[in-house]
């Protein structure tokens, strides 16, 4: 391997293929959040056929718990962790015709 190519792999990161590989993590969030949505639509036509509450309280503090920890175990602020998986829970029952959490 000549010097030039070892210079090359070590070079920074650019403003536009840092910006472009923040896209594909973003445009993968999307598909995520498109996909749980799927699924939690899913969830509550079962519910409602099974004759299940469709908010489930002690569920959702152990899913909330489970995502902070996760959140810890990578250094992400647990107030970011809150506000997006609230966000997420609370769409998902307003969608559903759900209750409000408190």
């Amino acid at each position: 391997m000549s010097r030039d190519s070892d210079s090359d792999a070590a070079a920074p990161p650019t403003l536009a293929s840092l910006r472009a590989s923040l896209d594909v993590l973003d445009h993968a969030l999307v598909d995520l959040l498109a996909e749980r949505r799927a699924r939690v639509r899913e969830l509550f036509a079962l519910k409602r056929r099974e004759g299940l509450p469709l908010y489930d309280p002690v569920r959702e503090a152990a899913l909330i718990a489970d995502r902070l920890e996760r959140g810890a175990e990578h250094g992400v602020p647990p107030e970011l962790v809150l506000a997006v998986f609230r966000a997420i829970l609370q769409t998902s029952r307003d969608e559903a015709g759900a209750p409000t959490a408190p």
